[in-house]
């Protein structure tokens, strides 16, 4: 180093820039929060297009080379390669970091050379890093970059009669990739590759499968839906999704583990520790537990009655949104909901536990650290705090300009700073390097978030390093639910999961004094329903599935109901059953038609739901208005009545000829107790309700048979 060189170094150091960064960083968060609204997204200018005569470049070669030479295929690529080649189209499931972006280029290298010699290639990303970045892997081939049009993050787009490959951000892409291919007659030999696919099932982003491409490959490392009970989706329901019937279904699955074992990402180790509340953060979780129960019993009766196909919290939104009938009571449940979330977020015990791992573990000038958080203004709090400790820590969010959030990731990258810490942007959209140290310091229930958090951390890095990952969650809270969504140990392997429970310090403590191993996760996994296979059950005996569905009951005439009055084709031995297993008469239909109960030991716990057997699936009532009436005696005559609470001392009966307004009423009510009586003579048993759509059709629902009046009587008339 000349004496230049020496001097400039001494003016402005590594840790001045640093320190610049994090100033930048501080005066962009003021700023933000003096305007109180997030910074909005790079705004897109329209896209360009070239003057009339543009012609394609000549020098594109016939024969691509978008694999580096000096690079193999891994031997799942090699494997899946043929498997897509042969439909032309379907979803590669790939860990973060298993090389995804690799084997799409090799998709497009073996189209254009061997059986599409005219290929156009759009890829369509998330996020702008990850458009650049493709961009970036593409410019190695031997296309010249003329050949690469990026639509998104203000670039301009040339013609694309010039292009043969297009590369946009997903909300560029939704509005106005249809009409550009439409126009440049690209869909016949076009291959559309989404990477990160589960992001296009939004029903705004699903426009772009009305390109129409003939080639279709979708990426992502969870490509199924996330559903909002909880299970794990089989492919089959990806396959029947919008994302999966445009894509394809998922022909390949490299899992994380599969990852590990073939030496793709760094050896490591996961501590899963759980934090405590505070006792005023305690006490507050539990009313708002409360609130949210009795509100979530309520909304999810509406939810079964209106037929709804949307997911509960899905119609609940729209009912919130929209003032539907519920919405005031939707609205309410969301915000208690949002409230319960945002006081877990905070927990005290998060803060604590996240900076002392980061100052124990970068006393190793060598470590490297990324931090997890889903939420911004959580983890600028952190961010502050680090800095307070002198922690050299850089902030990352979709909410600071682009430009400093690229010059804090190069910060990191370069090892200026040893720390970022990011919201769940930082999961899907930058290649940052991988870390010694991972800190998910809260994530959401989602199961694909928490295995992408894992893949972004754990790419390989330098012989002989590991990592560490320390994934926090509030203890004997919702939290926990987590580990009963996903089997941990077989997803990433036994032999690398830890587990224990941390306490807050006292004066003199340092983070690990807090620390007690457990040996076991906080909850059992449950596999999703439709893996039980419930032959090895016999009724009554602990039902290991997930134990969401559809709760039911049996109403005083012994037959098996939904919450909103569908009846369920259940014999009579099971309703016993379930009557004798359950005080209250209720019990649960899951999702593979499996009945359950839970026992009246009133405690929740993983062995307090019993199976019962299983039935048909729940049918629909098939009439728009199901009317209960009571069949009573009084007098010493039998009478039918509404099923209405009492009015000043009166039951509302049924009229009969020379009371009803028309004879038709009259002799309606004669003939149904007429066919009552003969009904209870075949039977043997006493029938108590009589089921009425308001119009012309009655019936009996008896040991879950619904027994019809065969012919069509005048409606009812009652007295008022």
């Amino acid at each position: 180093m000349n004496s230049d060189e020496c001097r400039a170094e001494s003016v402005f150091r590594e840790d001045h820039r640093l320190l610049l960064l994090q100033l930048q960083t501080r005066r962009a968060m003021a700023e933000r929060w003096a305007r109180q609204a997030s910074v909005n997204a790079i705004p897109e200018t329209e896209v360009g297009y070239a003057k009339r005569g543009d012609y394609m470049d000549a020098t594109i070669p016939e024969h691509w080379r978008l694999v580096p030479q000096d690079v193999s295929l891994y031997d799942w690529q090699r494997e899946c390669l043929p498997l897509w080649l042969a439909a032309g189209r379907g979803t590669v499931k790939v860990a973060t970091g298993g090389g995804k972006t690799l084997f799409a280029l090799a998709v497009a290298q073996t189209l254009q050379n061997e059986r599409e010699p005219d290929l156009r290639l759009v890829v369509v990303v998330p996020t702008i890093p990850l458009m650049f970045q493709w961009r970036d892997e593409l410019r190695a081939g031997n296309l010249p970059s003329s050949a690469i049009g990026l639509m998104g993050g203000a670039q301009e787009l040339p013609h694309l009669s010039t292009i043969r490959i297009l590369i946009c951000v997903l909300n560029s892409a939704r509005d106005r990739l249809p009409d550009l291919i439409n126009r440049a007659d690209w869909s016949r030999r076009m291959l559309l590759v989404v990477d990160e696919c589960h992001r296009a099932a939004a029903a705004h982003a699903r426009r772009i499968f009305e390109s129409r491409p003939r080639y279709t490959l979708g990426l992502s490392a969870t490509p199924e839906p996330d559903l909002e009970a909880g299970e794990l989706p089989s492919d089959e329901v990806y396959a029947s999704s919008v994302v999966g019937q445009a894509l394809g279904p998922i022909v390949y699955d490299f899992s994380l583990k599969r990852s590990l074992e073939a030496g793709l990402l760094t050896p490591f180790e996961v501590w899963h520790i759980g934090l405590p509340l505070s006792p005023t953060e305690a006490a507050e979780h539990s009313r708002l537990s409360r609130e949210i129960t009795d509100l979530r019993k309520a909304l999810q009766i509406r939810h079964s009655r209106s037929r709804s196909k949307q997911s509960f919290l899905a119609w609940c939104q729209t009912q919130a949104s929209r003032g539907g009938p519920a919405a005031a009571e939707a609205e309410r449940f969301i915000g208690l909901a949002n409230r319960r979330k945002r006081l877990l977020y905070r927990a005290h015990a998060r803060t604590e536990a996240a900076l002392g791992m980061l100052s124990e573990s970068l006393v190793d000038r060598d470590c490297r650290a990324i931090v997890f958080h889903e939420s911004i203004e959580e983890i600028e709090y952190l961010f502050l705090k680090a800095l307070e400790r002198c922690i050299p820590a850089v902030l990352e969010h979709s909410a600071l300009p682009d430009t400093l959030r690229a010059e804090n990731i190069e910060a990191f990258r370069e090892g200026i700073a040893r720390v970022i810490i990011s919201a769940k942007s930082l999961v899907e959209g930058f290649n940052v390097p991988s870390a010694d140290l991972g800190v998910i310091a809260a994530s959401s229930s989602s199961v694909r978030q928490r295995i992408q958090s894992l893949g972004r951390m754990l790419r390989r890095k330098a012989a002989g390093r590991q990592a560490r990952v320390f994934v926090l969650y509030i203890a004997g809270t919702e939290d926990e639910a987590i580990y009963e969504k996903a089997d941990w140990e077989n997803v990433i392997g036994a032999e690398r999961n830890r587990y224990f429970t941390w306490r807050l310090l006292g004066e003199g403590e340092n983070w690990p004094d807090g620390l007690e191993e457990t040996k076991a996760p906080p909850r059992a996994y449950r596999p999703p329903s439709w893996e039980i296979d419930v032959t090895t059950l016999s009724p009554g005996d602990k039902y290991p599935g997930q134990t969401h569905g559809v709760d039911v009951r049996v109403d005083q005439d012994n037959n098996l109901r939904t919450e909103d009055g569908v009846l369920i084709p259940a014999p009579t031995a099971l309703v016993k059953l379930i009557v004798a297993n359950n005080a209250h008469r209720r019990a649960r239909f899951t999702p593979a038609a499996h009945i359950i109960v839970r026992t009246d030991s009133g405690v929740s716990s993983d062995g307090d739901w019993l199976f019962i057997g299983r039935i048909d699936s729940v049918p629909e009532s098939g009439v728009a208005q199901v009317i209960r009436l009571k069949i009573m005696t009084t007098s010493g005559r039998r009478v039918i009545a509404l099923d209405q609470e009492r009015t000043k001392g009166m039951v509302p009966f049924a009229l009969g000829p020379g009371d009803s307004r028309t004879p038709e009423a009259g002799a309606a009510r004669d003939r149904l107790l007429e066919w009552i009586r003969a009904k209870e003579r075949q039977l043997g048993r006493q029938a108590r309700s009589l089921y009425w759509d308001g119009a012309r059709n009655y019936w009996l629902e008896v040991a879950g048979e619904r027994i019809p009046y065969e012919g069509s009587l005048a409606p009812l008339e009652f007295a008022q």
